[in-house]
Formats: structure tokens, C-alpha cells, sequence
């Protein structure tokens, strides 16, 4: 039997105030509405639905759309009431969500998030003091595929004055060690788009006075930023899309190269699932060698994910890339001698 508590009811017609339709919707029916709340943790009777609507009826500005069979619901045109809240599949997410965004997100941004984490969290507490159904949330997590690192310190002030340079084109003077620098240096930067990797955050940029293509820049490592808006804007053209079509936001020149390497069947399952490109094809010969082809670009992640699967994947071609990472394994095989 459904609770009838007090706070229940609130909630529970709450909910349903969220679930209406406006005018130009045809509506919802007193079947679908029981249904929706099922679905968000309220057991209701078509009867009870049907009482609630009269109630709310009274001091909102609902209609019944008789002209469609079975009757429904909606909102009046005149509507002038905002549902403010949140929906129990929206804290459910969010719910989820926020040890994930601490896992991967700069402090800077999931700070910027508390409040919705905290309206989730009292949202979902609410619905199990009315008796709602939300146990599933003790029995569903997120869990990262590989190893995370801990996101870096980023101060909030320099996020915020590359967001506003970003989104207004304006350029900006920067104090910035790279990792092979000792210490910070001054440079002018053109900010162009600001990209998340991994935990990572780094602003892509053209720098005076430096070659024409963008660079990466990690946002950890500027110790100052200051906006120059007197500065003339270069000419020079950038489109993100483009930029991450040619895989250079993975580090890496980003030529397209043409993949074939030997492979395991355990990694041909892997692959099955979860292919490596659009064109990949993995072929057996007569002794049931995998031969794997695939159109991919030549990046740090690839390289990465390569050597992550060593023991089950041998490059054939291309032959430079064979020859890096048999250096690259040979060291490595040096370490532990």
C-alpha cells in the first residue's frame, strides 16, 4: 500500500505538476501520469491520480483536453506557474554522476556543481523518508575503465579568465612553465577552445611571435593570466571540430596511418565489441593467425593503448611505428633487469 504521509503527498504531487505538459501538447493521461510516477518511486492507483489532479485543479492552472480519447491533461495557456525542483531521474543521476566528476573534473568545476549534487542528494532523501522506491541507489556505481590519476590544483582565477578570453576572443598575457622549463615564462597567448582530457584540462591556443599551428597548454601550470583586449586579433583560421578530426588533441603529429598487427583472441573479442575504427577488419589465415587493418591516426593514445595491450598485439606495419615501440618496449624490459 502506498504511503500517504503528508511529505509523500507533497512530493508525489510535485512530481506530477512536472510531468504535465504545456498547451500545445496534447497531454497526458490519468494512465500515463500513474505510470511516469511508478517509474520515480510513487505507487498510485488510478483513482489516487485522479484525486490529486482534482486537488491541484483547484489552485492551478490546469485543463482536461477532453477532444482526444482517453482525456488528458496538460496546462493552460495562461500558465504562469515555473515547476522549480528537480525530478527523482534527474537526482538519480546526478547522484551517479558525482563521484565520477570528482574522479575526472577540476576542483574549479565541480565546485561550480555542489548545489545540484546537494539538491540530488536531498531529493533522493526526501523520497525515502516518503517511502519512495530508490534503493537502487545503494546498488549502482560508475567505475573509471582504467587507472585515474587525481585531477591537478587549477586556481579558480585563472579558469576564469581563459573561459571569458575563450569565449570572446580575447587574447591574453600568461606566465606558463612547460615541462621542459624551470620556470615560468611570459607569453602571448590567442586562446581558441578549452578541451578536458582524461582529468586534464588544457587550453588550445595560438602563441605570438611562435608557428602558425594551435598548441596545447595545461591549465595547471599557468601561474598567471591576464587579459590583453587592445591586442589585434591574428587572422589565422581554427575550427575545434577540425582539430580534433585530426587527432591532434591526443598528442602526436595525428597523420593517418594505416594499422595492421598481429593479434590475440582474447583481443579480437575486446575488438569485436568495441571496434578500433570505422574500417577495421581482422582476418585468420589457414594456421589461424589474426591479422588486424585499420585506418587510425598516429597519436600518443594510440601509442598508449598499444603498448597497454603488449603481450596481445604485435605491429606489422606501419614499419617506423613497429621500430618506436620495440625501442620503447626494449627499454622498458631494461627496467626490470
Amino acid at each position: 500500500m502506498p504511503n500517504h504521509a503528508k511529505p509523500n503527498v507533497i512530493l508525489r504531487q510535485w512530481e506530477m505538476l512536472r510531468l504535465i505538459p504545456n498547451c500545445d501538447h496534447p497531454g497526458r493521461s490519468v494512465q500515463d501520469l500513474a505510470a511516469a510516477l511508478e517509474t520515480r518511486g510513487y505507487r498510485v492507483t488510478r483513482r489516487t491520480v485522479e484525486r490529486d489532479l482534482d486537488t491541484l485543479q483547484q489552485c492551478m492552472p490546469l485543463e482536461l483536453n477532453d477532444n482526444v480519447r482517453p482525456q488528458r491533461w496538460r496546462w493552460q495557456k495562461a500558465r504562469s506557474v515555473d515547476i522549480p525542483g528537480m525530478e527523482a531521474a534527474e537526482a538519480m543521476a546526478l547522484f551517479m554522476m558525482q563521484d565520477a566528476m570528482r574522479s575526472h573534473l577540476p576542483s574549479c568545476f565541480v565546485d561550480a556543481l555542489q548545489g545540484r549534487f546537494a539538491q540530488a542528494n536531498k531529493t533522493l532523501a526526501a523520497l525515502a523518508r516518503a517511502g519512495a522506491n530508490v534503493r537502487w541507489a545503494d546498488r549502482v556505481r560508475v567505475v573509471p575503465s582504467h587507472v585515474v590519476l587525481k585531477p591537478p590544483r587549477i586556481a579558480t582565477r585563472v579558469v576564469q579568465t581563459l573561459q571569458r578570453a575563450v569565449l570572446n576572443d580575447i587574447p591574453v598575457e600568461a606566465e606558463y612553465q612547460s615541462l621542459q622549463e624551470v620556470r615560468p615564462s611570459s607569453r602571448l597567448l590567442f586562446p581558441r577552445a578549452l578541451i578536458l582530457r582524461g582529468s586534464s584540462l588544457y587550453l588550445i591556443a595560438h602563441q605570438k611571435n611562435r608557428d602558425e599551428s594551435p598548441h596545447h597548454y595545461a591549465v595547471q601550470r599557468f601561474t598567471s593570466v591576464r587579459l590583453r583586449e587592445l591586442e589585434a586579433w591574428p587572422t589565422t583560421s581554427f575550427s575545434l571540430d577540425q582539430f580534433l578530426a585530426d587527432g591532434v588533441d591526443q598528442f602526436g603529429d595525428g597523420r593517418e596511418i594505416q594499422l595492421r598487427a598481429r593479434i590475440s583472441p582474447e583481443l579480437h573479442k575486446t575488438l569485436h565489441d568495441s571496434p578500433l575504427s570505422t574500417d577495421m577488419t581482422i582476418v585468420a589465415d589457414k594456421e589461424g593467425t589474426l591479422t588486424l587493418t585499420a585506418t587510425v591516426r598516429d597519436t600518443w593514445a594510440l601509442h598508449t593503448w598499444i603498448l597497454g595491450h603488449a603481450e596481445s598485439l604485435c605491429v606489422l606495419q606501419p614499419i617506423d611505428l613497429r621500430r618506436a615501440l620495440a625501442e620503447r618496449l626494449k627499454e622498458a624490459a631494461a627496467q626490470y633487469r
